[in-house]
């Protein structure tokens, strides 16, 4: 499934979670349309609607700018810094803090129209389906929220920090853990459906697709779990441990590793497509399309590979160590930097 290129509403394209995008990216980004310098960095990846980016920073800012010409419209300020990648639902947009605070702000104005208190650090990005938020927090208690109310539904405590997005199906909600855990829990009521135990953290966000969930582990292995029972389907064994949430596109699967390889594998069997270097520690997802998959690098890269072999199409440096995830439109890559700058490149 591929995200509308003309709206990018949260982590990895849309609800769905899965990175796929329409947009080609088949050439190096040559032309700067605009940046913004903000005042401090950024470890969020900004998000695109109807002309408008979204990003958050470490100064503790949500900031609106208008995607043709970079100018600010609004910012909204909050107490301590922000790691968390908004996501857009309707009129509002929704993103946590270090202080563990959720925030919903109207998409227009950035005037703030409830919050919650969560209790430890939200590094995740919340998602929404069938008007409750969905979203994990620094304390081990991943929470559900009444989108228009701004009310808890529901709470369930785990065994370590909630440092992966979830992903929202129907009738189950799925999401990592420090303590080792892929968990699925039942979106009504927070009751554990089931619970399987890596070697080590997942701090990947799921892709589910074809009745599997897609996650990476500490422990050097990416996983391809049942989703409706968490039975091991298959697992592949990677160098280094996966920090980076899988991407997909038609039937394949995308991820980096800390090892500097890019991988791709087949969702139905785990069979490797295709292997391929990058600059070093890759912990951001990668973006898929049918023709091509970019990821950034730890170390300060862009870097678009042949989506069929791998082949390495370009590479781009902007200096300064990139942890997010870029935007493929249209119309212009768009991607924020740790020191803190927000490029649109064509």
């Amino acid at each position: 499934m591929f995200q509308d290129s003309t709206n990018w509403i949260t982590l990895l394209g849309d609800n769905d979670r899965r990175g796929g995008t329409t947009a080609p990216a088949s050439k190096s980004p040559g032309e700067l349309i605009w940046k913004q310098t903000l005042n401090d960095g950024v470890r969020s990846s900004p998000v695109l609607h109807d002309g408008v980016v979204f990003v958050t920073c470490r100064d503790g800012c949500l900031y609106a700018f208008d995607s043709r010409t970079g100018k600010e419209r609004w910012r909204v300020e909050t107490a301590r810094s922000s790691d968390s990648t908004p996501s857009i639902s309707g009129p509002l947009v929704l993103f946590g803090n270090d202080a563990g605070v959720l925030y919903a702000v109207e998409r227009g104005t950035g005037a703030v129209r409830w919050t919650i208190d969560a209790g430890g650090a939200i590094w995740t990005s919340p998602i929404v389906r069938n008007g409750v938020v969905f979203f994990g927090s620094n304390d081990g208690v991943f929470r559900a929220v009444d989108l228009a109310a701004g009310t808890i539904r529901w709470t369930h405590q785990t065994e370590g920090q909630i440092c992966s997005t979830a992903y929202a199906a129907e009738r189950l909600v799925y999401f990592g853990s420090s303590d080792g855990s892929v968990y699925a829990l039942d979106s009504s009521t927070g009751k554990e459906s089931w619970r399987f135990r890596a070697g080590d953290s997942v701090v990947t966000s799921p892709a589910v697709v074809d009745g599997l969930v897609l996650a990476g582990s500490e422990d050097h292995r990416f996983y391809a779990l049942d989703a409706a029972s968490g039975a091991v389907r298959w697992k592949v064994e990677t160098g280094l441990g996966i920090y980076s949430s899988p991407a997909v596109s038609g039937r394949t699967v995308y991820f980096g590793g800390k090892d500097g390889y890019v991988y791709a594998l087949a969702v139905a069997d785990g069979k490797e497509i295709w292997k391929s270097r990058s600059f070093r520690t890759l912990t951001a997802p990668p973006v898929a399309g049918d023709a091509v998959v970019c990821i950034q690098t730890f170390y300060g890269g862009t870097q678009a590979f042949e989506a069929a072999t791998g082949k390495e199409l370009w590479r781009a440096s902007l200096g300064g160590s990139l942890q997010s995830t870029p935007i493929l439109s249209n119309d212009a890559i768009y991607l924020a930097t740790y020191p803190g700058v927000l490029y649109a490149l064509r």
